[in-house]
C-alpha cells in the first residue's frame, strides 16, 4: 500500500511538473538562466581547480600520508582512519559537493570501503569558505565578520557531529603507525612512480563530467522551487527553497524583514544544512556505491542545529 501511495503521488507530481513547465515558460528560462549565472561565476570556478588538484593528490598518495600523520588522533575523535583526514581539510577548502567526489576518488582506488565512506560523509560536509565570508556575509549579511563567525559555527559543528556519530559503523581493525620518516620515504616512491601528466589529463575530463552533473541537478532544484512557489510569509517562503537549494533560499532569507540575528542564525541552519540539491549532488556523484542516505541526512539536521546553536551563542555574547 505504501509503495503504492509513493508511486501514485510521484506520477502526480511530475504531471504537475510537465504541466507548470509549459504554462510557465518565463519562469523556466530565467531559472535556467539564474542557475547558469550561478554556475559560471561561483560553483565552476571554485570546484574545477580543487577537483582536479585534490584527483592529483589522491593519485600521488597524498591521502595515505595524511592517514599515517593523523591515525591516532582522528581514531580517538572519530573512529576513524586516519586517510579521512584527506577528505576532511581538502573539503574544508573546496567546499560541498566535494566531499562526495574525494570519498569516490578514495572507494574507485580501494583505499577504503562504503562502510568507511558512509561515515566520513557525515562530518566532512564544509561549505566553501570564501561562499560563506564573501557572498553570505559580505552581499547578504553585509558583514565580514559574521560570515567568519558563521564559517566558524559551521565547522565546529561538523567537528561535533563527527564525534557523536564516531560510534556509528564502529571500525574493529587495529590502527597500525608507521613512523613518520617511513610514511615520507612510502610517499616519495609513490610521486617518482605515478605518471603525473597523465592523472591530470585524465582528472579534467572526469571532473567536467561530474560537474556537468552538478550543474544539471541544481538547474532541475532552481526550477522546482520557482515553480512551487510557496507564498504564505516571506521567512517560511526563504526558508522552503533554501532546504531546497542553499543559495536562492539564503538570497531570499537576507531581504526578509526579521530581525538582524535571526538572519544570520538562519543563514547558518540553512548553510550547514546544506540543501536537498547538494545532497543530490553528493549522492549523485557517489551513485555507483552502497551509501546509505538517512544517517547522513541525519547528521545534516542535527549539524544545522549545533551549528545555528553556536551562532547563536555567540551573538548573544
Amino acid at each position: 500500500m505504501k509503495k503504492i501511495f509513493v508511486k501514485f503521488t510521484t506520477f502526480l507530481f511530475i504531471i504537475f511538473l510537465i504541466y507548470s513547465i509549459f504554462t510557465k515558460t518565463k519562469i523556466v528560462a530565467s531559472s535556467i538562466e539564474f542557475s547558469m549565472n550561478l554556475f559560471l561565476k561561483n560553483i565552476f570556478p571554485s570546484l574545477f581547480p580543487m577537483f582536479i588538484l585534490t584527483s592529483v593528490l589522491t593519485a600521488i598518495g597524498l591521502p595515505d600520508f595524511l592517514g599515517n600523520i593523523f591515525n591516532k588522533l582522528w581514531h580517538v575523535l572519530f573512529k576513524t582512519k586516519g586517510i579521512s583526514a584527506f577528505v576532511f581539510f581538502s573539503s574544508m577548502l573546496s567546499g560541498f559537493p566535494s566531499s562526495g567526489r574525494l570519498i569516490n576518488d578514495l572507494l574507485d582506488k580501494k583505499l577504503i570501503n562504503e562502510t568507511d565512506a558512509s561515515k566520513m560523509l557525515n562530518f566532512t560536509f564544509f561549505a566553501n569558505p570564501l561562499f560563506v565570508i564573501n557572498t553570505v556575509g559580505v552581499m547578504f549579511l553585509n558583514d565580514k565578520k559574521i560570515g567568519m563567525l558563521i564559517l566558524f559555527s559551521h565547522i565546529l559543528g561538523n567537528i561535533i557531529v563527527g564525534i557523536l556519530f564516531r560510534n556509528l559503523y564502529q571500525n574493529n581493525e587495529k590502527i597500525e603507525t608507521i613512523s613518520f620518516k617511513k610514511s615520507l620515504a612510502i610517499f616519495n616512491k609513490k610521486i617518482n612512480n605515478t605518471n603525473i601528466i597523465k592523472e591530470f589529463l585524465g582528472s579534467i575530463s572526469k571532473t567536467i563530467i561530474t560537474l556537468l552533473n552538478v550543474f544539471g541537478i541544481i538547474t532541475c532544484f532552481i526550477i522546482l522551487i520557482n515553480l512551487i512557489d510557496i507564498d504564505i510569509n516571506p521567512l517560511f517562503n526563504s526558508l522552503f527553497k533554501g532546504i531546497i537549494e542553499q543559495t536562492t533560499g539564503l538570497k531570499y532569507l537576507s531581504m526578509t524583514n526579521i530581525s538582524y540575528n535571526l538572519k544570520v542564525c538562519f543563514s547558518c541552519f540553512l548553510i550547514s544544512f546544506g540543501g536537498l540539491s547538494i545532497h543530490a549532488q553528493i549522492f549523485n556523484i557517489l551513485n555507483n556505491y552502497k551509501i546509505k542516505y538517512y544517517p547522513f541526512l541525519l547528521s545534516r539536521i542535527i549539524h544545522a542545529g549545533i551549528s545555528t546553536f553556536i551562532i547563536y551563542i555567540i551573538l548573544s555574547l
